[in-house]
């Protein structure tokens, strides 16, 4: 197979339609030459864009838009380009650009009339084009910081009208224009002011961090604000603000007013917005909104990009986005209710975590003590030292990447997680202890990795909670994209994905309480350990696989009781050695799955003859498992998608699960995806069922998970890159032919003794937990409940808190008590109302002439949901009628 034949359909240019001239080339500059002179384009730009639209209009997606749009995204790549020639990770960024740009981004917006979600649009059409990084990183940006920034001026509006006292109808007469004037003056200060304040202070604009600073604004702006333009309760506060006693006063009003937490709000003040305030005014605390504007607008032309201040003007231009959507799923109860801002979204997060450690201490609770003295070596001293080590290494390392006046929120950040540490580790313990029956703990609490990766978790997830952003396309709070965006703190501690992997599940079981936003987060970096983040060179997973004596890695656990099906973190880090089976079975290449023996596990066959001995880590079996379960759900979406056969699907998921287990040097320093790609063309090209590479990828595109960099960049060897093709012919080819071959039609009849098709993974959809306290007794949740937990009381509008009764409404006791009575008819047979369900659960015993009977303790109580028909509601208690309309075994 060589390079040439691989290469897939060649790029050709499309047909474009001709001018006057027949010159493609007048034809194009005709259309852009009328927005460049509208623009007074300069010629550096004139012919970037020139360039960038004939690449444009080459890619596949140019039909999805009209040439007129093409010809704006043009001029975008061609400005932003020049702007930034060495890329984003020029170090001059870090302090602005060398000169001024010649155009900015609000300029090629207005004077196109299109709107800026209008061109973020457009531009993603384009995402899988050639376009440069320095292109790339300020779109992502700017569509960033537009989302926040369209979000906090959505919240701005609404609070200053409770803040500042508005015109009202019959008493314009009674209000001095002049009065009037200056509260809308006061209204735009407080914009422009966070603005200035914005640019000066966030290098990543989060947007709960960017609402703390304009609240800080508001309070600055109010210092010099008369008490009689103010709503009540900030008139009265102003009255008293005078004397030092009440300093601070109005900050406190205002957080208690916007429900946040002052002692957060009063550290962003005292350490960032008060220093860069005196800094801004030069010592000179008088707020002229001409001077400031000014200022902006100096700062705005040198940066390039939105001028927010059209937001004050309502600029079509600049609409902001719909305020819609909850937290993460959106709810359609009440289609009338006001919704959740996204500013109040992302306040929810930081609420519900605290709600979760409010009980929570930042040091080791009596409980966790105890655990500590029941070992042979008390750890407690040695993870103080530990965590008082980790927090100067933290602190030090995030006021880095800000500035020295964020050490004091550093160190809040911190507290906050040493508090959920100390609270998931005593929850794992206990998990143990009831597990194992043993309260000595001495080897696990002193294994440094479990430590460091327990806190590095802990921290994750305070950072992400703060670092939250507002996902427009989705409608949702999810994780920012940052500069603390993991692996960051993987990175700051000095550990490996691989460790900090063995913790993620544990963690979530441990605290089972974790908001949906902290754990599908989790989820996503567990996604992203297995695909990509664990195979660094340096990474423990290639030392661990040649230590094992086993070539052949079994991919699930071996066959262990219910209990233990989900191995915990002390399983984990301890990583004991098991006794692994290792031979050359085969099964038939019809597809059908292989002969059940007694020894199959979790949907893989356990191969019997030529049977050696070989051990291997039960942490590495459980990575390498959900490895190849990772690429086997995303080989079922590209199935989906490309319309293959059964059979070959067969053995293209045997040709993947080869690479992970048996060919793992294959993914160092790559990507899974790039496996699964390279599997799925060249599994089709030898069974003659050729697909163009070209439409893999197109295809592979249209996935969620979908990366341009897997295919555009993909290791070749040392720091040598290229596209995905060319590591197939002088990569992938090269290790996986001799296996390719085989599954030829010309020499199936040949091998068809020696071929192994792997059978697919069983569908794990939720583990089974059992009861501590009810011996041989598991419980399997279902697979999709109806029934969804309402939001909590910080989460819901006014109208649905009527819909639930929390204890603390008034009216509750009689509420509750109408309930008790209803229970109490129905119970007693006084309702008339036949119940719309039959089902009942049986605990069926098993039969006295089994022989299992005998043993009956030692048999697990099985629990059955059983559908009754009407004319048999009470049948023989112990039996079950199997096929008929009149029974229904449902899984639990």
């Amino acid at each position: 197979m060589s390079q040439k034949e691989d290469t897939g359909e060649s790029q050709r240019v499309p047909e474009m339609p001709l001018d006057t001239n027949g010159s493609i080339e007048d034809y194009v500059d005709v259309e852009l030459e009328k927005l460049a002179v509208c623009l007074a384009l300069p010629g550096q730009i004139k012919k970037k864009a020139n360039s960038a639209l004939e690449m444009l209009l080459n890619h596949d997606e140019h039909k999805m838009i009209s040439k007129s749009s093409a010809i704006v995204c043009a001029i975008y790549i061609a400005a932003i380009d020049i702007r930034m020639p060495y890329g984003p990770s020029d170090p001059q960024l870090e302090i602005g650009y060398l000169d001024k740009p010649e155009i900015t981004v609000s300029d090629i917006i207005q004077k196109s009339q299109n709107s800026v979600p209008v061109l973020f649009k457009w531009m993603n059409h384009f995402r899988d084009a050639r376009l440069s990084e320095a292109v790339r990183f300020h779109l992502k940006q700017l569509e960033k910081d537009y989302c926040v920034v369209s979000a906090l001026y959505h919240t701005h509006e609404r609070l200053c009208c409770s803040i500042f006292k508005e015109e009202q109808r019959g008493e314009t007469d009674g209000i001095p224009l002049q009065t009037l004037s200056c509260v809308n003056d006061k209204k735009q200060l407080c914009w422009v002011l966070f603005l200035l304040a914005k640019e000066r202070l966030l290098t990543d604009c989060q947007i709960v961090e960017a609402f703390y600073i304009l609240v800080c604004c508001y309070e600055f702006v109010l210092r010099t604000t008369p008490g009689f333009q103010l709503n009540t309760p900030y008139d009265d506060v102003q009255v008293s603000e005078d004397s030092e006693k009440h300093s601070g006063l109005m900050l406190k009003t205002l957080c208690e007013q916007f429900d946040l937490s002052y002692e957060e709000v009063s550290l962003v003040q005292k350490n960032r917005v008060e220093p860069c305030f005196q800094k801004l005014f030069n010592g000179d605390k008088s707020l002229e909104l001409t001077a400031l504007t000014e200022q902006y607008e100096k700062d705005y032309r040198q940066k390039g990009d939105l001028n927010e201040l059209l937001f004050l003007r309502n600029d079509p231009h600049l609409q902001p986005l719909e305020q819609n959507g909850n937290l993460s799923s959106p709810r359609n109860d009440e289609p009338d209710g006001p919704p959740i801002t996204p500013v109040r979204a992302a306040l929810n997060t930081i609420q519900n975590l605290k709600k979760i450690l409010f009980s929570t201490r930042d040091e080791p609770s009596p409980d966790l003590l105890v655990h500590f003295k029941n070992c042979s070596q008390n750890p407690v001293s040695s993870i103080k030292e530990r965590l008082s080590g980790l927090e100067t290494v933290f602190t030090n390392t995030f006021a880095e990447q800000t500035d020295r006046n964020q050490t004091a929120i550093a160190k809040q950040r911190f507290v906050l997680a040493k508090r959920l540490y100390y609270r998931v580790m005593e929850s794992m313990l206990n998990h143990e202890r009831e597990r194992l029956s043993q309260t000595d703990f001495s080897k696990l609490l002193n294994i440094d990795t479990f430590h460091v990766s327990l806190l590095a978790c802990s921290l994750e997830i305070v950072m992400m909670t703060y670092g939250a952003s507002w996902n427009a396309s989705f409608g949702t709070v999810c994780a920012g994209d940052s500069k603390f965006s993991f692996p960051w703190i993987i990175q700051t501690f000095g550990l490996h994905c691989y460790d900090f992997f063995k913790v993620l599940e544990s963690f979530i079981k441990a605290e089972p309480i974790l908001t949906k936003e902290i754990v599908k987060h989790l989820q996503n970096l567990e996604k992203r350990i297995l695909e990509e983040l664990a195979w660094t060179p340096e990474s423990p997973v290639f030392g661990a696989l040649s230590k094992s004596e086993a070539q052949a890695v079994q991919l699930d656990p071996p066959p262990l009781p219910p209990v233990q099906a989900t191995l915990s973190s002390a399983d984990m880090y301890l990583s004991p050695m098991r006794v692994v089976v290792k031979s050359k079975s085969s099964s038939s290449l019809s597809g059908q799955s292989p002969q059940k023996t007694a020894s199959t596990f979790s949907g893989h066959e356990l191969p019997s003859p030529d049977k050696s001995m070989g051990k291997k880590s039960q942490s590495l079996a459980i990575f390498l498992n959900k490895v190849c379960r990772l690429g086997y759900h995303r080989l079922e979406q590209l199935f989906s998608l490309l319309f293959l056969p059964k059979d070959i699907q067969q053995r293209i998921w045997t040709c993947l699960e080869y690479c992970v287990t048996k060919r793992t040097g294959l993914l160092k320093n790559r990507h899974l995806d790039q496996i699964m790609l390279c599997s799925v063309y060249g599994i089709c090209k030898v069974m003659e069922r050729e697909i163009k590479f070209k439409d893999i990828i197109r295809t592979y595109s249209e996935l969620p998970q979908a990366s341009p960099n897997v295919y555009r960049r993909a290791l070749i060897e040392g720091c040598e890159y290229d596209s995905i093709i060319v590591f197939y012919n002088r990569v992938f080819m090269h290790n996986m032919k001799n296996f390719i071959l085989q599954f030829a039609p010309t020499r199936q009849v040949k091998t068809i003794i020696h071929i192994h098709i792997s059978p697919a993974p069983r569908n794990i959809t939720s583990p089974v937990y059992s009861i501590a306290s009810r011996r041989n007794f598991y419980v399997s949740p279902l697979k999709d409940s109806p029934f969804k937990p309402p939001l909590s009381p910080s989460q819901m509008t006014p109208r649905s808190l009527q819909l639930y009764s929390f204890g603390d409404i008034s009216g509750s006791n009689e509420k509750l008590q109408r309930i008790n009575e209803s229970m109490l008819r129905a119970k007693n047979g006084l309702t008339k109302t036949t119940p719309k369900s039959q089902k009942r659960l049986h605990f069926d015993p098993p039969p006295e002439s089994s022989p299992a009977a005998t043993q009956s303790s030692e048999i697990p109580t099985v629990v059955k949901k059983v559908k009754m028909s009407e004319n048999s509601r009470n049948p023989p208690s112990g039996t079950e009628e199997n096929g008929g309309d009149d029974s229904q075994e449902t899984s639990r």
